[in-house]
């Protein structure tokens, strides 16, 4: 068997029973104090004699009404018992509205599941290891949505509930844009015939220097259309025209 978490055997550490997300799983002391995970041990053999004696009635009640004797506990050891609960109390995971509740599982899993260090991965992101393992504790930094846009498109995880689409405009070739603009403005310059334009295109055309490559592509390819319309009506009238012609011979 492996723990859950960090993968080790059976051989390597010891495994315990323990409830992690409305399940059993077999996790070490070590992963289940980092992720708070509750662990199932077995009642010790004090604890089992205890349960196995028997009190009377009369006994059972002065217990409730504190009237038997308690085992004193030295002040010494009641300091060292809130120390070491100081010590193993988790710190309160830090939450913010853009960011999804379980971000610290989540990250802290995909690097284990990629076999990299918090080093490793703070390198990948040109940040110091204290934040990469800040986050997987739950603690979130002061400007977190770029580092975390970044762990999400590096490890393919989820982290913000919403992100802002941002598009990125570049101009790969601003010399052949030009050329094709002034390709279509000389077109368009051109005497055209009465029905090549609609009304709209008409309207349009006055006011070319306003408009984008796209709306002059768009205006281009519809006076195509026209124009083989036309064509085609002009064809099939000139077919009319020889078939009247070769009745009035007959």
């Amino acid at each position: 068997m492996r723990c859950t978490i960090c993968k080790k055997t059976s051989d390597e550490t010891k495994l315990y029973s323990g409830i992690l997300e409305s399940e059993m799983v077999m996790i070490c002391d070590v992963c289940a104090d980092d992720y708070n995970v509750p662990i199932i041990k077995k009642p010790t053999t004090s604890q089992l004699e205890r349960i196995d004696q028997k009190y009377s009635v009369r006994e059972r009640m002065e217990v409730m009404a504190g009237m038997r004797k308690k085992v004193p506990i030295s002040e010494d050891l009641m300091n060292a018992s809130g120390t070491l609960a100081k010590l193993r109390a988790p710190a309160k995971k830090q939450l913010h509205e853009d960011v999804l509740d379980n971000y610290s599982w989540t990250l802290s899993m995909a690097r284990r599941r990629r076999k990299m260090t918090p080093k490793q991965l703070a390198e990948k992101m040109s940040v110091a290891p204290e934040i990469i393992m800040a986050v997987e504790k739950g603690v979130l930094p002061k400007d977190f949505e770029p580092l975390f846009i970044k762990l999400e498109a590096y490890m393919g995880i989820k982290l913000l509930k919403a992100q802002r689409d941002t598009i990125n405009f570049v101009r790969r070739n601003n010399e052949a844009e030009k050329k094709i603009l002034a390709s279509v403005e000389a077109k368009m310059n051109e005497s055209p015939r009465d029905d090549d334009f609609e009304d709209a295109d008409v309207e349009v055309k006055k006011d070319k220097f306003k408009l984008t490559l796209n709306d002059l592509v768009d205006i281009k390819k519809r006076r195509e259309v026209r124009i083989a319309k036309r064509k085609a009506k002009e064809e099939e009238e000139s077919m009319v025209g020889d078939d009247l012609d070769m009745i009035e011979e007959l």
